[in-house]
């Protein structure tokens, strides 16, 4: 069914998001659903890889479980962010509104307020595939319990919009947490144990108010930084714990999060290159005087990650990052004993 269009269905492992690489193979113009921060260099090395034009960066809600990469994107292409008119972001180029098109090629995207998970819900509608972000999963469907949500709005969303679809469309969410990757819409009306099987309304509003669910981890900070299209807010990739005056992470934050910071290795060159090996992207600079030469020509608010043998040096140099003025300089905690021990990648 998807072989007129160009689609990749992308997963990002620590909020269990899911983006969508959409576009027409004959312009070769792409639309990018729900991009992530960390993953931003991926995606961005995929359109690259596929000789795309990305024309928009479209989300489906304010997210508050990650921060989205639009920001970050649309810096690195000549791309358009579509948010919903009910979000006030002022950030974003286009604000999305129901039965909007959007044209990729000769194809269009159709825009569908869908809201209830939040009040700025939208589904997109592509070539027989609907994006339905957080208002119908597989299975089950957003929460409704805060940014404006509404239990009996979102199954207004569902039912009235969503399942009005033709049912062989085939239903794509924004997040799974079991594995699943898409269904139908004639699955999800006969079997979504929330939505499906001609529940009521009153019956889905009591599901959703015995759920008692925790908050986002990331709420506060994610809100606030999607407003803003994932800029303007400090959206640093690591978080890091504080110890005698020196921002420390984890050998396995690092890792998590190598491909969104930038690595600096401030050990001599014959240790670099030596028997514990450095970090695949590490940039060498030794501490000292080329330390200090480096960071005088360096942007105060990039993230930087210092590495040593085993944290000592690395936790000196971003001392010094810090006296300098820098703001988002971390030491790697155990340096590069504690990677090996943990067997983490080196070259």
């Amino acid at each position: 069914m998807l072989n007129h269009i160009i689609f990749q269905q992308l997963f990002e492992a620590q909020s269990s998001t899911y983006s969508y690489l959409i576009a027409d193979p004959i312009s070769k113009a792409a639309a990018l659903i729900d991009p992530v921060l960390e993953t931003v260099d991926r995606d961005l090395s995929l359109i690259k890889d596929m000789d795309l034009q990305l024309i928009y960066v479209l989300e489906t809600h304010i997210h508050a479980d990650h921060i989205t990469g639009a920001g970050q994107i649309r810096k690195r292409l000549d791309t358009q962010i579509g948010v919903s008119h009910r979000a006030g972001a002022s950030c974003a180029d286009i604000q999305l509104e129901d039965g909007q098109s959007l044209a990729l090629g000769d194809k269009k995207i159709q825009v569908l307020e869908t809201p209830g998970h939040t009040n700025t819900c939208l589904s997109f509608y592509f070539e027989g595939c609907v994006f339905t972000g957080d208002a119908l999963l597989i299975r089950g469907s957003g929460r409704t319990d805060f940014q404006e949500g509404s239990a009996e709005t979102l199954y207004q969303s569902v039912t009235q919009k969503l399942f009005q679809l033709p049912e062989e469309t085939l239903v794509y969410p924004g997040h799974d947490y079991r594995g699943l990757t898409s269904s139908t819409v004639a699955l999800e009306k006969k079997l979504n144990p929330r939505l499906g099987g001609g529940r009521s309304q009153s019956e889905f509003v009591k599901i959703m108010s015995e759920l008692k669910l925790a908050q986002p981890k990331k709420l506060d900070q994610a809100v606030k930084a999607n407003l803003q299209c994932g800029l303007g807010v400090d959206n640093r990739s690591l978080r890091p714990q504080v110890v005698d005056g020196i921002p420390e992470v984890s050998v396995e934050d690092v890792h998590l999060q190598m491909k969104s910071v930038r690595l600096i290795d401030v050990r001599r060159p014959d240790e670099f290159d030596g028997e514990l090996h450095h970090i695949p992207g590490a940039e060498l600079v030794t501490l000292g005087e080329d330390l200090e030469k480096f960071l005088e020509q360096e942007d105060r608010e990039q993230e930087m990650v210092f590495i040593c043998r085993s944290g000592g040096r690395s936790g000196q140099a971003t001392a010094k990052s810090i006296e300098m003025g820098f703001t988002k300089t971390v030491n790697m905690v155990g340096g590069m004993l504690r990677w090996n021990q943990a067997n983490l990648p080196v070259e």
